[in-house]
């Protein structure tokens, strides 16, 4: 009964609320608008150094649609809310464990761990221009938002000498969960450059920097792997996209 629960609360955060807001915003205003856009990631992570060392980033980015809401009359400030996919990961080293074999941690770390992380983010920003959109061709501007993320099924691979040890996926969950051991939150901060669209300019897009904090670390728990393995993960994105 607790996992249908769960499956309808994840269907409606991440499914329908969107759609709510698509349609309720989808009228055309002035000023209004749709971002989407790919961004490189940079994860700076901490991982229990009692558990594991060597923590360092694998490829990451982010692929993401949002839609723009005037708010106000003077065309600097806007709401921001769409749907991202996050992709990103990490390698560290640390134990493997036998089946039937007792977990002793000697600190020998002898295991090489590659873990790729999937998530879906709900961002909801506001966005501050500091030269107004209607008059002016290029505009920067502070962006700050919160975001919701759920945690898809995760991809594992762990080595030893550069043999392949264990394949698998790993039941990623938040330490700290909201509503549900999958779903949790971070708050976002940066500064971008926009072109915007004006009746005698053609093609509109930009640039973000952008700073994402978690709030809570993610872990996984098995037969295998020692205990406690509690990961912090904070990311700079660089955003490019087109605006229509």
């Amino acid at each position: 009964m607790s996992k249908i629960k769960y499956t309808v609360l994840t269907f409606i955060l991440f499914f329908l609320l969107p759609a709510f807001l698509f349609c309720q915003s989808s009228r055309k205003k002035s000023g209004n608008g749709n971002r989407i856009y790919f961004a490189p990631a940079i994860g700076l992570y901490k991982i229990n150094k009692n558990h594991a060392i060597n923590a360092n980033q694998k490829i990451s980015a982010v692929i993401g649609y949002k839609r723009e809401q005037k708010i106000g009359r003077d065309y600097r400030t806007f709401l921001l809310f769409g749907a991202e996919y996050f992709f990103h990961g990490l390698n560290f080293k640390s134990y493997y464990f036998n089946p039937d074999t007792l977990k002793i941690y000697d600190k020998s770390f002898a295991y090489n761990y590659s873990l790729f992380i999937h998530e879906i983010d709900i961002p909801l920003q506001a966005k501050y221009l500091f030269k107004r959109a209607d008059n002016s061709l290029f505009s920067a501007y502070l962006i700050a938002g919160y975001h919701l993320r759920y945690l898809l099924p995760s991809k594992l691979k762990i080595k030893q000498n550069g043999q392949l040890v264990k394949d698998d996926s790993p039941d990623l969950k938040f330490k700290n969960a909201l509503l549900y051991n999958k779903i949790n939150s971070f708050v976002s901060l940066g500064i971008g450059w926009q072109k915007n669209s004006l009746s005698n300019s053609k093609g509109s897009f930009f640039v973000e920097l952008n700073c994402r904090y978690g709030f809570s670390p993610y872990y996984f728990e098995s037969d295998y792997s020692a205990s406690s393995l509690y990961i912090n993960g904070t990311h700079i994105t660089l955003q490019l996209g087109s605006r229509f």
